[in-house]
């Protein structure tokens, strides 16, 4: 049920795609899908909760360096060549549902605070203060805008798929997301001698 409804939820959009097609699609009952997800927004929630969980496993299999976070920033482009799914279902939530049910909105931020999560723990590893508050604000600021900066690429890639070039622009995210943290950590030096200096 999960599989057919990612299938045809990617491929058609949320409002166009019934739950006779995904009955259809996946060879279940209609009312076995209510039955196991409640309604059409229960099943979005959960379609686009495994579609994610099924992304991030493929991805935990690439070398995360805690030395350069950088260089894995810059592998991932491979994973955003052949269109995770559950970006496009991200993508169909935000356009479609943006006022919608607030269990798909509640799953849609759940994928989002996992990725940003797994993101910031390699910023935090190598980022060079030692002030353990300062690091973790920085690394989830470089986590949220690392996340921005990958919905920019995927849209890209799904609107101008001949024209853009996935590795080339995930290796510029890694350093413009490098830079942006350095920038930050130098910005809340100069913060921090700044208020010494008042006291």
């Amino acid at each position: 049920m999960l599989q057919a409804a990612a299938k045809l939820i990617g491929a058609q959009g949320y409002a166009a795609t019934s739950i006779s097609q995904i009955s259809k699609e996946s060879g279940a009952q209609p009312a076995s899908i209510y039955w196991a997800f409640g309604n059409k927004e229960g099943l979005l929630a959960s379609v686009m909760e495994n579609a994610a969980s099924e992304f991030f496993d493929a991805v935990s299999v690439v070398p995360a360096s805690r030395e350069n976070p950088w260089n894995t920033l810059t592998s991932l482009s491979e994973f955003f060549e052949g269109g995770p799914e559950f970006l496009r279902l991200l993508l169909v939530l935000s356009l479609e549902r943006r006022s919608g049910d607030p269990a798909v909105l509640e799953a849609a931020r759940r994928v989002r605070t996992t990725a940003a999560d797994s993101l910031a723990a390699g910023y935090a590893a190598v980022l060079d203060t030692r002030d353990g508050e300062t690091r973790d604000r920085i690394a989830q600021e470089l986590a949220r805008f690392t996340l921005m900066l990958f919905d920019g690429a995927f849209v890209a890639s799904q609107i101008e798929p001949d024209t853009t070039d996935l590795k080339r622009a995930f290796a510029l995210i890694a350093t413009g997301v490098r830079a942006t943290g350095e920038h930050l950590l130098a910005e809340s030096e100069r913060d921090s001698k700044a208020k010494g200096a008042l006291r």
